[in-house]
C-alpha cells in the first residue's frame, strides 16, 4: 500500500508541475537564469559559475541538475558609464525513472547605463535566445495497459502510443529590465522584472497535440548593507509565476569579513531562506579573492515530508570572477554592481 501511494504521489507531482522551467535555490548563483538583464553585470571583466542540485533521492530516482555560465562585461574602458554584457548559459536536467532529460543552451545580451555623474544609478535591459532538448527513455517507462493484472507492469506489452516521440528540441526567447543603484563598496539595491518563454514553445512529444509551455514572470529585489565593521546584510527575495505554478522566496546572508593588513583577505556568508509552503533553506558561502564557493540545503517542509522525510535538495555551486583588461585595475571611478554571486 505504501508503495502505491508513493507511487501515486510522485504521478501527481509530476503532473502538477508539467510545462514549468528548471528551478534553483541558489538563484543568486547564475542570476543571469532568472534575469538576462544581469549577463555582465560585474565589478571585474568577466564571470564563470558551475552549479549541481540533486532532488528528491529520499522520494524517488534523484532528479539531478548542472548548470554553468561564461559572462564578459565589455565596453568599460572604451565608454566608463556604458556596460555590454554577453553570456553563454548551460543547464542540463535529468529527472525520474525516464531519465527525462532536458538540455538548455542560451545565448544572452545586456546592455547597461549609468544614469549619473556619481555613477550611483544603473538601469539595463538583457535578452536571452535559447534553445532547448528534451527527450527520455521509453524503455523505462510504464503505461497503464501493460499492467498485467496479477504481479506488476509486463514492457513486452505494447504500450499502443502512437505517435509518441522521444526527443524534442524548442527554441524560447526571455527579456529583462533591472535597475541598480550602489553608492560604494557593499552597500547597494537592485530590482529586476522578467519574462521567459515569451514565445509558448510547444513541448509536447506527441503528434498532432499541443502542450505549450506556460510564460514565467519573474521579479528579484535584494541588495546589501553595512551592520557594524566587517559585518553586513544580503537580504534578498525572489518572486516567480508560471501558469498555475507560483514561488514565492525570500532570506538573506549575513557576510563577515576576515580582515589582515588593513585588507579584506576572505569572507564567510551564513544564510537563511524560505521558499513559502515548501522549504527551509539553510546556506554558507565562502569569498577569497574572486573565488566563491556556495552549499545550501532545502529541508521540505511541505505535505511531502510524509515520504520526503524533511529530506529535499542539496545544491553547490563555484564562481570565479577576475579581470582581462589592464585599464580596469585602477578605474577612475568604479562601477559597483549587484550583491550576489560576484
Amino acid at each position: 500500500m505504501k508503495n502505491i501511494f508513493l507511487g501515486f504521489l510522485i504521478l501527481l507531482l509530476a503532473y502538477q508541475s508539467r510545462s514549468q522551467d528548471i528551478n534553483s535555490s541558489q538563484f543568486y548563483s547564475i542570476p543571469s537564469n532568472i534575469n538576462p538583464a544581469f549577463t555582465g553585470f560585474i565589478n571585474n571583466d568577466y564571470y564563470v559559475a558551475a552549479s549541481y542540485k540533486n532532488q528528491w533521492s529520499s522520494v524517488s530516482d534523484p532528479y539531478q541538475t548542472v548548470g554553468a555560465t561564461a559572462q564578459l562585461s565589455l565596453l568599460k574602458n572604451k565608454r566608463p558609464s556604458s556596460i555590454i554584457g554577453t553570456g553563454l548559459d548551460i543547464v542540463h536536467d535529468r529527472a525520474g525513472a525516464t531519465h527525462f532529460n532536458t538540455t538548455s543552451l542560451s545565448l544572452s545580451f545586456s546592455y547597461l547605463q549609468v544614469l549619473d555623474k556619481k555613477y550611483n544609478h544603473i538601469l539595463g535591459f538583457g535578452i536571452q535566445n535559447g534553445l532547448n532538448l528534451r527527450k527520455f527513455d521509453l524503455s523505462k517507462a510504464t503505461f497503464g495497459n501493460q499492467f498485467n493484472g496479477y504481479d506488476g507492469f509486463d514492457p513486452n506489452i505494447n504500450p499502443l502510443e502512437n505517435g509518441l516521440n522521444t526527443k524534442q528540441v524548442d527554441y524560447n526567447l526571455a527579456i529583462g529590465t533591472v535597475y541598480s543603484y550602489a553608492p560604494k563598496a557593499h552597500t547597494n539595491l537592485y530590482v529586476g522584472f522578467s519574462a521567459f518563454n515569451l514565445i509558448r514553445p510547444n513541448v509536447s512529444f506527441y503528434d498532432g497535440q499541443e502542450n505549450r509551455l506556460y510564460r514565467r514572470f519573474a521579479a528579484m529585489l535584494g541588495g546589501e548593507v553595512v551592520l557594524k565593521g566587517t559585518w553586513s546584510m544580503l537580504p534578498s527575495a525572489l518572486f516567480q509565476k508560471q501558469g498555475p505554478n507560483m514561488e514565492i522566496m525570500f532570506g538573506t546572508f549575513a557576510r563577515y569579513g576576515v580582515m589582515g593588513n588593513r585588507s579584506e583577505r576572505f569572507a564567510v556568508n551564513f544564510g537563511l531562506w524560505y521558499r513559502y509552503m515548501d522549504a527551509i533553506i539553510p546556506a554558507l558561502k565562502m569569498e577569497y579573492k574572486g573565488l566563491n564557493i556556495t552549499v545550501n540545503y532545502d529541508i521540505n517542509v511541505s505535505k511531502l515530508t510524509k515520504v520526503s522525510r524533511f529530506n529535499g535538495t542539496g545544491e553547490i555551486s563555484f564562481s570565479y570572477t577576475g579581470l582581462l583588461f589592464k585599464e580596469h585595475k585602477k578605474p577612475i571611478k568604479p562601477i559597483f554592481c549587484p550583491s550576489m554571486a560576484f
